[in-house]
Order: structure tokens, then C-alpha cells, then sequence
């Protein structure tokens, strides 16, 4: 959305209306945004539980909860 633009639909809609167009545009922009974000958050998280998995492997999940 440019400056143009904007001042066109100022100028034909009105600025009450210009503005919940803007308001509308930018929510679902920064609605992606999060998505994206979520996303890479729960991937880094799935690692984060696949690593500690194979380390419970590795020590031994017995020796881990305090059993010998």
C-alpha cells in the first residue's frame, strides 16, 4: 500500500473508512507474521524435545528418574 493508493481511497471513501481498511490490512499482515513466527517456535521446540530424547537414550532413562 503506497502513498498513492492511500490518498485515493482517502480522498473517495473518507478517512473514517480509509482507515479500517488500513487498520484491517495491517492486522492480517501482522496475523502472518505470528503464524510464521509460531511456527519456527514449535519446530525449535520439536528439536529441543528430539535432543533430550536422545539423551535420556544415551544416559539411560533409569539412571535419569534416580534408578541405578
Amino acid at each position: 500500500m503506497d502513498i498513492g493508493s492511500l490518498q485515493t481511497l482517502i480522498g473517495t471513501l473518507g478517512f473514517p473508512i480509509a482507515c479500517c481498511i488500513a487498520m484491517f490490512w495491517m492486522f492480517n499482515r501482522e496475523r502472518e507474521d505470528h503464524k510464521e513466527s509460531e511456527l519456527k517456535l514449535t519446530e525449535a521446540i520439536n528439536n529441543n524435545t528430539n535432543v533430550m530424547q536422545r539423551l535420556l537414550d544415551r544416559l539411560g532413562a533409569g539412571e535419569v528418574n534416580g534408578k541405578h
